[in-house]
């Protein structure tokens, strides 16, 4: 019998990392713009695609005053990409309509860089002006979300901040389809009222409905209603079809703060 015992070696046992959290790990998201992917930059930004389902915004080709927003890095926003519209014939937009989400609450969160808060158009949401679905943030005197079928039977105009305040911020809007109510939230997680009278169940409405950034369109055409444009730097939109639960929401808060400065509070 030998003298010593034989020596067994043990591999240590290897943990592996916690994935990181990214929009795209939101409950039934159906569009993720982030300026870290997808944008096709050719002397300014000619496409703007998500990451969800490749849905495409594009700048205003063929369009009169059409112009490609600019692809840079805003100082502002922690030296992130950012797709920046310049206020005056910048702008991007969808020329098919969203996807359907009748039945589904709808939820939309934007992170982005306010430079001037001069009379302006959108800088996210989704809007046909005519009779049907808009839902948008814009800058028009102060700060403005205008709301129709979705949180109002009627057109109606709600203004978180007046005057608007530059900088960095972050927006939700969010729509309870089974009861018709809105709600935001403006650089915090807690919600406010937008109206309790809005469609149930409401839905694009036309077949010309478009989401857009940069001015306010008026369709799928890409035509600017009003010459309404808006300076700012567009970082980050998601639309959700559902109601993000509470852990998710603190997740968002947490890649959002990590990544640009703490903006939610």
């Amino acid at each position: 019998m030998g003298l010593f015992k034989p020596v067994v070696f043990y591999k240590p046992k290897v943990v592996p990392a916690v994935p990181t959290w990214t929009p795209a790990d939101f409950t039934n998201v159906q569009y993720w713009w982030t300026a870290d992917a997808g944008v096709t930059d050719s002397g300014g930004v000619t496409q703007w695609t998500d990451q969800i389902n490749s849905y495409v915004l594009e700048y205003g080709q063929g369009v009169t005053s059409g112009t490609k927003p600019t692809y840079t890095t805003s100082s502002t926003l922690n030296n992130q990409n950012v797709v920046s519209f310049n206020g005056t014939s910048d702008f991007l937009y969808a020329t098919t309509q969203p996807a359907s989400f009748s039945g589904n609450d709808l939820t939309m969160l934007g992170v982005y860089n306010l430079i001037d808060v001069k009379t302006g158009g959108m800088m996210m949401g989704v809007v046909f002006l005519g009779n049907a679905t808009r839902f948008y943030v814009d800058v028009f005197s102060g700060l403005r979300i205008l709301h129709e079928n979705i949180a109002s039977s009627g057109l109606t105009i709600t203004t978180p901040e007046n005057p608007a305040t530059t900088g960095a911020s972050f927006t939700k809007l969010r729509y309870d389809a089974s009861a018709g109510d809105g709600f935001y939230a403006l650089d915090t997680l807690s919600e406010t009222s937008l109206g309790t009278s809005g469609d149930i169940n409401a839905d694009w409405t036309y077949a010309s409905t478009t989401v857009a950034m940069g001015a306010l369109i008026r369709n799928t055409g890409g035509e600017v209603f009003g010459g309404r444009y808006v300076q700012y730097e567009m970082a980050e939109e998601v639309i959700i079809y559902g109601t993000p639960s509470t852990d998710e929401m603190n997740e968002w808060k947490t890649y959002v703060n990590n990544k640009y400065g703490t903006i939610i509070s």
